[in-house]
């Protein structure tokens, strides 16, 4: 296969980088490891197929995230504000929880109707199916004369290589630098400040417990609640208009403490809704989880170390050298502005796809610059 453009993953900022493309009638494909789109995007249902129950990212702020609210009204989605009508929980220890009437500060955060997953949903329905490889894991990127040679392994299935213009990766500097072989290789420099970069969200597993009704809103809560003592570190009321009537909390136990204890997280977790929110939290209908720092497509091991507050992204270095202009990053981590959250995959895809332009044009030019030597050589040669 050669195309123009390869995108390496299709969660948010691929899917909307091929979404540009598209637009554009520019030739890419989009190589995903996963055999589904959204990375961290995922929303489930009480049965653990697709649903309104976010697993990855929830939120996004319109009054200074430009690019969600319009794509959402552009996809034809249904956005809400996030419920926090009500008083605030806050577990101060085992035996003490305070109930502030005041309740959680407005915020301005919004959800999508049906799931975050929406959006990848809409997405993917702009983008021709065959532009979409799903189940193959790049494994490799070699530098060619005219491009990048990308090598993907489909499990199973007979391993493929395809060669590239340009290549735009959304995969996070962390994991795209310890699952995918260069050549040649990435300088010792830039091969340690990419490690660095934090993968947002790879630390962090998240505990949904679905409900028959929101028994909280009527004993006048909020569904927010707080604790000190944890497993659930911050919940969330995370009902919807359709009738779910769930809580969504972040566990806060450390990732290597959570190694083969989600059972016993789970029993923990709804212990503690019952101290915060009253008996009615014991009988849940289903209870969800995601660990996302072990799955294998998004956190690496430097991703056991807990992220205590937001990491400071897109001031790690762009490819250097020979990949330089032939190698975009583009996932929410390079966003300069907006990194970490679903407006920064935005942001990064919409700089990828701009530098893949310039870079494309750049190359058009100087190989337009060489074949017009080479024919004047020959002219000169014929005289």
């Amino acid at each position: 296969m050669n195309h123009d453009i390869a995108i390496i993953g299709a969660g948010l900022s691929g899917l909307y980088a091929a979404r540009l493309l598209q637009q554009t009638g520019a030739d890419y494909v989009v190589l995903e490891a996963a055999p589904r789109a959204g990375g961290r995007i995922l929303s489930l249902g009480a049965d653990g197929a697709r649903g309104p129950c976010d697993m990855g990212p929830s939120w996004y702020w319109p009054a200074s995230q430009p690019r969600m609210p319009a794509l959402v009204r552009e996809l034809g989605l249904r956005a809400f504000p996030q419920a926090n009508t009500g008083a605030l929980m806050w577990e101060e220890s085992a035996t003490e929880c305070i109930r502030y009437e005041g309740g959680a500060p407005a915020d301005g955060s919004m959800r999508i109707h049906g799931g975050t997953a929406a959006l990848i949903d809409s997405l993917a329905a702009e983008i021709p199916a065959e532009r979409v490889l799903r189940g193959h894991r790049v494994t490799a990127l070699r530098q060619m004369p005219q491009g990048i040679s990308v090598e993907a392994s489909a499990g199973a299935g007979p391993d493929i290589t395809c060669e590239a213009r340009i290549v735009i990766c959304t995969l996070p500097p962390r994991l795209l630098t310890q699952s995918v072989e260069f050549d040649p290789p990435l300088p010792d420099d830039v091969r340690s400040i990419w490690t660095s970069v934090p993968t947002w969200m790879a630390g962090n597993a998240k505990f949904v417990a679905i409900y028959e009704h929101a028994f909280w809103r009527d004993a006048g809560l909020s569904g927010e609640g707080r604790s000190r003592v944890g497993p659930l570190v911050e919940i969330h009321d995370a009902c919807d208009e359709h009738g779910l009537a769930a809580l969504t909390a972040f566990i806060g136990t450390p990732p290597q403490a959570r190694l083969g204890a989600l059972d016993h997280l789970r029993d923990a977790a709804i212990a503690q809704l019952v101290r915060l929110f009253g008996d009615a939290a014991q009988h849940p209908v289903a209870c969800l989880t995601k660990d996302w720092a072990v799955d294998p497509l998004v956190a690496t091991a430097d991703d056991m170390q807990p992220l205590y507050a937001h990491p400071q992204y897109g001031r790690h270095a762009s490819p250097p050298g020979e990949w330089a202009g032939r190698l975009i990053l583009g996932g929410t981590e390079s966003a300069p502005t907006y990194g970490g959250y679903m407006e920064g995959a935005l942001e990064a895809a919409e700089m990828a796809v701009a530098a893949a332009a310039a870079a494309g044009l750049h190359q058009q030019r100087a190989e337009g610059v060489e074949a017009a030597r080479q024919r004047h050589a020959g002219d000169q040669r014929g005289t």
